[in-house]
């Protein structure tokens, strides 16, 4: 079958977008790829059947192509629009969603302007420390996350966060306090666990605290097992290798292997949250039943890490709502496909009448609750 590559060029803020497309007949699969001044910034791919024809494969290599098009220019259109406007909760949601698309330098943007305007808005200090910590600006990652958790110290994910970064700027000891308040916060938080683990290794390296020496080993092995039994998705062969290291008594290697595979799943989530995660878009147009469905799933996961996250729930009734009003659309739309085959059938033209009209209403009121602000 002969291979299709589609490549376009969008110019902004003195930065060169290029958007390429390919089929790749051998793992079946359509590939969109974003660059940034040549850089790869991010990837996804699309399955298909092995039965698919060569026509069927090129409008598939077109129709991803255009959509990939379409939403850069929606977000850098939107980009331009937010910022002027000034509302701190929707340069919140864009700045999650180009964080989530790798575009860091505007989500910091957007972010530090979210917390300039409201100060208190502390889902955009965490995001903005994941921004930050992103474009390897570790002190400012660290105040951010530490503004977090200064305005929710409740929440055991914001500690966790903030252990992560307090560990990437070289502080073991003050990584542990975060990190053993998230699982006293949250017994069962594998990821606080893991990083517990990491910041034991690491010191072990360091000797930055010599209190943690005693028994490093166990401890460390421990806090994985605990990590792994909660999340068996940190066991890779990269997570066996540094656990083997480990035990070696090899620390540095230890440490860069079970790092490296704590990196990997979190990269394997970005890419997941990608295509769901930014609430900007939820709200948007290109919403769908799968990207909501997948996102209810996400919220319900995080509220089993902090069950007292009110924000968490209000944005699970949004999203649920936002998934009856795309059902009652689906449904004002196979009542006209009825009335389309047979304009005399008088229930379909009715329940059609009945159901758009609900639907306006229902439009409505999740737009109004989806844009109140905190």
């Amino acid at each position: 079958m002969e291979p299709y590559r589609l490549s376009s060029r969008i110019v902004e803020n003195e930065k060169e977008y290029l958007v390429q497309t390919i089929n790749d007949e051998r793992q079946g699969i359509i590939r969109s790829s974003l660059f940034v001044n040549g850089d790869l910034l991010d990837s996804s791919v699309l399955p298909h059947s092995e039965e698919i024809s060569e026509t069927d494969i090129l409008n598939l290599v077109k129709t991803t192509h255009g959509r990939k098009i379409s939403e850069l220019e929606y977000l850098l259109k939107n980009f331009k629009n937010i910022m002027e406007q000034g509302n701190p909760e929707t340069m919140y949601q864009l700045g999650s969603a180009l964080y989530y698309k790798r575009m860091y330098p505007e989500s910091r943007e957007l972010l530090r302007s979210a917390v300039s305007l409201q100060p208190k808005h502390h889902k955009a200090w965490l995001a903005l420390s994941q921004a930050e910590s992103a474009m390897k600006n570790t002190s400012e990652a660290v105040r951010a996350g530490s503004r977090a958790v200064e305005l929710r110290g409740q929440f055991a994910d914001y500690h966790n966060n903030l252990g992560e970064l307090y560990l990437e700027a070289g502080s073991c000891k003050r990584a542990v306090i975060e990190l053993e308040e998230a699982v006293k916060l949250n017994v069962y938080y594998a990821d606080a666990y893991y990083n517990l683990a990491l910041a034991n290794i690491y010191n072990g390296i360091s000797r930055e605290d010599f209190s943690m020496f005693s028994e490093l080993t166990p401890k460390a092995n421990d806090l994985l097992q605990k990590a792994t039994l909660i999340d068996p998705g940190f066991r890779t062969s990269v997570y066996e290798s540094g656990l083997t290291a480990l035990n070696n008594g090899e620390l540095k290697e230890a440490f860069s292997l079970l790092k490296t595979a704590r990196d990997e799943k979190k990269e394997k989530i970005r890419r997941q949250q990608a295509i769901y995660y930014d609430r900007f878009l939820m709200s948007s147009d290109w919403a769908s039943q799968t990207a909501i469905s997948e996102r209810i799933t996400y919220l319900e996961n995080e509220l089993d890490k902090n069950p007292g996250y009110i924000d968490l729930l209000h944005e699970l009734g949004v999203c649920h709502l936002q998934q009856a009003k795309l059902g009652w659309q689906r449904g004002v739309e196979y009542f006209q496909q009825a009335v389309d085959v047979n304009h005399e059938l008088k229930k379909s033209l009715r329940a059609k009448e009945l159901a758009a009209e609900e639907l306006l209403r229902i439009s409505d009121a999740v737009i109004d609750i989806s844009e109140k602000n905190e």
